[in-house]
């Protein structure tokens, strides 16, 4: 007969627990107006606030803007909800008490398009204390703007704010502060950065009609460079080193070399275009631009300087001048005794060259002097003649050629072999270390 009298004695004190709180829920609002806030007339009411991260993204560079999945938490008092209740201090309500109580009016100032979850019931919950402390949770989706500076994309440093203030009332009446630090899930990653520091402040902003109380949080991250890398700057080397094969291809196959730097530059181009596509038109040029654009520099600057090779050194109709040996030995050779010249003229100052067949027989092959023949080796004048397209210098250059060599190796090939690469890889040395080591202020 013991065992039931204790568990009546259970049920009853249970019963009536119960009937306790049914009773101070039922009477806690009678006279209560959720249009006033606490204290009215007093005092600044003190509203504690906390955010917990549960998960971020995905982060828009065209709109400027990134989501995140939170739980913003805040705590104020209101004494008009004090209640007493023996052996009970705290008690939570569901979602729809929120609805018939006062609560601040806070909403994010750089925030767009963001929503409570509703699913399956509103994520929303109120901890209320017997003293009249209120602490209430809200799972959020914020989508806030995130200002960008993309010049060093995508090397570059975001850092996304996030700013809560009150819809309404000034520091008179209502004034901000942070709780703790705010944080961070553990088990959140974001794929296109790495987080970094969180920097939290609160301040007063002078508005229109008053000081506002302000929190602001600054979530700083960097752009993880491991998929540009693999997508973008590995097969742009590629391709500026496959540019660089035409140097190695005789001069005489010209649509070779010419087919390969024009397909090199629109393989570089049309990557150019797909890594532009999700980023806005900014008016000024990322760290990506300047890398594809100077591939392309030097994709063309290879093209050109087959052009260069083929005006001015390949001045043999084909490999081995075939044709011009077969034109002069069709020739009758013209002895120098026979030559007439007019009357008081004398001749030009000539260097006669004796060429032995096999025939046994010598022909003197003239090589004229022209006012050209001077000391024009000089390195940037050689490049002014070429750049200018003069014809005198390419005469020049063709009377200087060896029949008997040919089209040999041409010294701009020999040159651009150890100019391209030093300089680029010059240049890639100077572009890691400004973009990537060198912090921005």
């Amino acid at each position: 007969m013991a065992i039931p009298i204790v568990v009546f004695g259970v049920d009853c004190y249970a019963e009536n627990r119960t009937q306790a709180v049914t009773n101070v829920l039922d009477h806690l609002l009678d006279g209560y107006n959720k249009e006033v806030r606490p204290g009215i007339g007093g005092k600044s009411l003190i509203i504690d606030t906390n955010i917990l991260i549960k998960s971020m993204g995905p982060f828009s560079e065209t709109d400027m803007s990134y989501s995140m999945q939170v739980y913003f938490r805040q705590r104020w008092k209101d004494e008009r909800l004090s209640f007493y209740l023996p052996n009970i201090t705290k008690f939570t309500l569901s979602n729809k008490f929120i609805n018939n109580i006062w609560k601040p009016n806070s909403y994010f100032i750089n925030g767009r398009n963001s929503k409570q979850h509703n699913i399956t019931v509103p994520n929303a919950f109120v901890r209320l204390s017997n003293d009249g402390s209120i602490y209430m949770s809200v799972r959020l989706t914020v989508n806030a703007r995130c200002p960008m500076s993309l010049s060093r994309y995508p090397m570059d440093r975001v850092v996304c704010p996030l700013f809560i203030g009150s819809f309404g009332y000034t520091t008179d009446e209502l004034i901000y502060r942070w709780e703790n630090h705010v944080d961070i899930d553990p088990g959140v990653k974001v794929s296109q950065f790495e987080l970094g520091r969180i920097e939290q402040q609160q301040l007063s902003k002078q508005g229109r009609y008053g000081e506002l109380s302000i929190l602001e949080v600054y979530i700083h991250m960097s752009r993880a460079v491991g998929f540009y890398v693999l997508q973008t700057y590995v097969p742009c080397y590629l391709i500026v080193v496959i540019s660089w094969i035409s140097f190695w291809i005789n001069r005489d196959a010209a649509p070779a070399r010419v087919l390969l730097g024009v397909t090199t530059i629109l393989s570089t181009a049309a990557i150019g275009m797909t890594v532009r596509e999700g980023l806005p038109r900014v008016p000024y040029a990322t760290a990506l631009d300047v890398f594809l654009n100077v591939c392309i520099v030097y994709e063309m600057a290879a093209l050109i300087e087959y052009a260069a090779v083929n005006y001015f050194t390949k001045l043999m109709p084909k490999e081995g001048s075939l044709e011009e040996d077969q034109e002069e030995e069709n020739a009758e050779p013209v002895p120098m005794q026979k030559m007439s010249l007019p009357a008081g003229q004398h001749p030009p100052e000539r260097e006669t060259l004796l060429v032995t067949n096999n025939a046994n027989w010598q022909r003197p092959v003239v090589k004229i002097r022209t006012p050209i023949d001077r000391k024009c080796y000089h390195c940037l004048f050689a490049f002014w003649k070429c750049l200018v397209g003069s014809s005198d210098y390419r005469s020049y250059r063709l009377e200087k050629a060896d029949p008997e060599i040919g089209n040999s190796v041409s010294t701009i090939d020999m040159v651009a072999r150890v100019l391209f690469p030093l300089t680029f890889g010059l240049f890639n040395l100077c572009y890691w270390l400004m973009y990537f080591y060198l912090e921005v202020s």
